[in-house]
């Protein structure tokens, strides 16, 4: 059986939630399920297409006070996770002595807290029947500091030891749990920090007064990309891999 026949033979039918599957990464990670066979929940504030969500939850990251019962309910409701992915997330920017607690506070919740959420949720459940899948995707920002990224680096590192105690936690369930951690991607939260159409290229040669490097493989990631390592991950197919982070940003953290 090659490859895609044992995904899809794995993934027909079952529950994949996906957070932050309104655009990005979130999005091309809810299509490469979908297209498995997955029925995928998908959550976010909003949506730009739902057609191959099994079911969309309209939802504030930013308030995981919020998260509970509506988690509670999909349970309850049969419709647990057989995966459980984790995209959401949010950038804020601004030096240590300008970022206000607000921003700072958002990049925690969105990228930390509500994800602490799901896994308390979902937890009970992947032990109870012994199986079940987390990936988180974080970033290579988590273990590598950025000048006026103080929110999003500490929340992504906060996200990754989340994310990998939980393994530690579970393993003796057989659950694993894994982490993505790209660097720039195609997605609007990397577009919106452009000032021009040359915005894709200074990311691409890096920036030196920041003591940040470009990029070997002289190209940016698209959302598919860091999807398909996803779903990798998430299955069967790396039954054997709990714990790690895979970092895919074209050798920017070498």
């Amino acid at each position: 059986m090659d490859y895609q026949q044992s995904l899809s033979r794995e993934y027909d039918q079952q529950i994949v939630w996906v957070t932050g599957a309104g655009q990005g990464i979130g999005l091309a990670v809810a299509e490469q399920f979908a297209a498995l066979g997955a029925k995928v929940i998908g959550f976010d504030r909003q949506f730009t297409d739902t057609s191959m969500l099994y079911k969309h939850v309209v939802c504030d990251l930013s308030h995981p006070e919020q998260l509970m019962p509506v988690l509670n309910e999909l349970i309850q409701h049969g419709l647990a996770p057989y995966n459980l992915i984790y995209v959401a997330g949010v950038l804020e920017m601004g030096e240590l002595d300008t970022l206000d607690f607000q921003q700072w506070q958002h990049c925690h919740n969105v990228n930390a807290a509500s994800l602490f959420v799901f896994i308390q949720q979902c937890g009970a459940h992947f032990k109870q029947v012994g199986r079940g899948s987390l990936v988180t995707v974080g970033s290579n920002a988590a273990s590598t500091p950025r000048q006026q990224m103080a929110a999003y680096c500490a929340s992504k590192a906060a996200a990754t030891q989340l994310t990998l105690t939980a393994g530690i936690e579970w393993a003796n369930y057989g659950i694993r749990c894994n982490v993505i951690a790209p660097g720039s991607t195609l997605t609007p939260m990397q577009t919106g920090m452009w000032q021009d159409d040359q915005g894709a290229q200074r990311v691409i040669d890096g920036f030196s007064e920041q003591y940040k490097l470009g990029i070997p493989l002289r190209k940016i990631a698209t959302p598919e990309e860091v999807a398909s390592s996803v779903v990798f991950l998430a299955s069967n197919v790396s039954s054997h891999t709990t714990m790690q982070v895979l970092t895919i940003d074209g050798g920017a953290t070498f």
